[in-house]
C-alpha cells in the first residue's frame, strides 16, 4: 500500500481529518489528524497500531522519534471513487449487522481510522481482521464483548458519539435529567434521527430509563481548540421547542459535564444549538 501515501513535509498544512501514518524501526501507527500542539507533535484521533492490527488510542498525542518516517494518505473516503465499495465490505460483516444500534458509529470510526484502498487489500489478501478487531476494541463487541451494567454501557455508547463528532457535526439526543441527586443523568442519541425515533431506538435498549429532555448537540472549536459542544433542549417531542429556556439548556450541559468532563458545553436557548428550521 505504499503507492497511497505521500511524505509529510509540512504537518502545518495538514486537514482536519487526513490519515497520518508513522513508521519507524519500533513502531507503525496511523489515525486521523485533529490539530499540532505548540511543539508541532500531533493530535491524532483512533490511532491503529498497523503491525498488530489494533487500536491503540481513541485520542493520542504523535511524537516523531529519530528514524521515524511521517507520511499522509493520499486517499480518503470523501474522495476515493471506492468508497462505498469499501463500506459494503463492512456493511456485510455479520457483527455490523448484530449491531443495529451502533452501525452509524462503527462507520463513521472506519471512515475516520482508514482508506477504502486499505479496506479492499486486506479483502482481496484475506486480512480484515486489520479492520474488524480494532471495531470490536473501540465498541467491545464480539471477541471483545464485556459483561457490564447496562447504565456503563449506555454511558459509553453517548461518548462514543461526543468522540466521533468532528467539526460541525450534530447530534439529537434524549436524555434523563432531573433535580434528584439520586438520578443519575443518562443520554442516548442515533445520531440525526428525530427524537420521537431515538425515543423508540431508546425502548428497544435495555437502559432502563425514560427521557424527559431532548436536544441538539453541535460539535465546535473553543480558543484552545479543545472540543466544545453547543447544547440546546429544543425538542419538540419532549420539551417545548424553539421557547425552551435557557435554565433547562443549561442543567443538560451541567449534566453532561458531570458525565463527560473532558469536553467543555455551552447551553443555548431555544433549539440556538443547530437551529430554528429543525422539525424535530
Amino acid at each position: 500500500m505504499d503507492d497511497l501515501l505521500l511524505p509529510l513535509r509540512d504537518p502545518s498544512s495538514l486537514k482536519m481529518g487526513t490519515i497520518v501514518r508513522r513508521i519507524g524501526a519500533t513502531k507503525d501507527q496511523q489515525g486521523a489528524f485533529i490539530q499540532a500542539d505548540d511543539e508541532g507533535n500531533l493530535v491524532l484521533m483512533n490511532v491503529i497500531d498497523m503491525k498488530k492490527g489494533e487500536l491503540v488510542a481513541n485520542e493520542g498525542l504523535l511524537r516523531p522519534e529519530e528514524g521515524d518516517g511521517l507520511f499522509r494518505f493520499k486517499s480518503s473516503f470523501l474522495e476515493s471513487p471506492r468508497g462505498d465499495e469499501a463500506l459494503d465490505i463492512i456493511k456485510s460483516w455479520s457483527l455490523y449487522m448484530e449491531n443495529s444500534s451502533i452501525q452509524a458509529s462503527i462507520l463513521r470510526f472506519v471512515v475516520s481510522a482508514f482508506v477504502p484502498e486499505q479496506i479492499l487489500t486486506w479483502k482481496r489478501e484475506e486480512k480484515l481482521h486489520m479492520v474488524f478487531v480494532p471495531v470490536q476494541q473501540k465498541f467491545r463487541i464480539g471477541r471483545y464483548k464485556e459483561r457490564r451494567s447496562p447504565d456503563r454501557v449506555c454511558r459509553e455508547q453517548f461518548k462514543m458519539w461526543l468522540d466521533s463528532m468532528e467539526l460541525g457535526d450534530h447530534i439529537t439526543y434524549v436524555a434523563m435529567v432531573t433535580d434528584k441527586k439520586v438520578d443519575t443523568p443518562k443520554f442516548f442519541s442515533s445520531g440525526t434521527r428525530p427524537h420521537s425515533v431515538t425515543e423508540s431506538n431508546l425502548m428497544e435498549m435495555s437502559f432502563n430509563f425514560k427521557p424527559n429532555h431532548g436536544g441538539h448537540i453541535k460539535s465546535f472549536r473553543g480558543k484552545d481548540k479543545k472540543k466544545e459542544f453547543y447544547v440546546d433542549a429544543g425538542s419538540n417531542h419532549l420539551g417545548r421547542g424553539v421557547n425552551t429556556p435557557f435554565v433547562v439548556a443549561k442543567k443538560i450541559a451541567t449534566a453532561l459535564k458531570t458525565l463527560y468532563p473532558e469536553y467543555e458545553y455551552t447551553p443555548l436557548a431555544g433549539r440556538g444549538a443547530f437551529g430554528k428550521d429543525q422539525s424535530f
